[in-house]
């Protein structure tokens, strides 16, 4: 198979652009409430897990890591450069409903997942109705 590049683009007709370094990368994250707790599903491929830090202080979820750029070889021709490098960024303003006792994180697959559980107070209760 044969690559055509016109040889009138910019870098050998390969375009890309690079994040740099100092910029955030602020990933995707699905946030999900049940009964009993707030669940965060957060992407955060590549990322290794001591750069990693989740924490609740004043009512946030925040979390924070950092993605480094990989080094590439002197005489190395980057063509694709898709991937963003920098410093990894969320914070969420958390439900007065939760508390700071019962909070799981768990990175598996790339995927950070945080789980805060609702205080037992702040769970919906069915209440019986009673007819006369």
């Amino acid at each position: 198979m044969e690559l055509l590049i016109d040889s009138g683009l910019a870098n050998g007709g390969w375009v890309f652009e690079r994040t740099r370094e100092s910029e955030r990368i602020s990933p995707p994250v699905d946030v999900v409430e049940d009964h009993d707790s707030y669940r965060f599903a957060v992407d955060l491929p590549g990322l290794k897990s001591d750069s990693l830090e989740v924490k609740v202080e004043d009512g946030m979820l925040v979390i924070n890591g950092a993605r480094t750029e990989p080094v590439w070889a002197k005489d190395a021709r980057v063509h694709r450069a898709e991937r963003q490098y920098g410093r990894v960024h969320r914070a969420f303003r958390l439900h007065g409903d939760v508390g700071n006792e019962a909070i799981k994180a768990v990175y598996k697959d790339g995927v950070l997942d945080v789980t805060i559980a609702k205080r037992p107070e702040a769970k919906a209760v069915k209440v019986e109705v009673a007819y006369n």
